[in-house]
């Protein structure tokens, strides 16, 4: 499954805050086109530097979806704060 997700690094916290406001009214989205893949926004608190946010983002996921950090991979955005993301079974 691919979506894209909306990072806000050096929060207070870690955490999935949920879908992006303009997507909430939306009840269908197309996984097969890239550009109407659902957006998640995700607070972290660590910083943008060498990769440190998008291990988090990754270990973030992976302990809400209860799967391997392996199974979660980096699609698009690693040096950007909008990234899609893919995850296999």
């Amino acid at each position: 499954m691919k979506f894209k997700c909306k990072v806000i690094t050096r929060s207070s916290r870690n955490e999935i805050v949920g879908l992006e406001q303009e997507q909430l009214k939306q009840t269908k989205f197309d996984f097969g086109d890239d550009e109407n893949l659902p957006t998640i926004k995700v607070y972290l608190t660590a910083v943008p530097i060498k990769g440190k946010a998008n291990k988090e983002l990754i270990k973030l996921l992976a302990n809400e979806l209860g799967i391997s950090k392996s199974k979660i991979s980096i699609l698009k955005g690693e040096r950007n704060k909008e990234k899609m993301l893919e995850v296999r079974n």
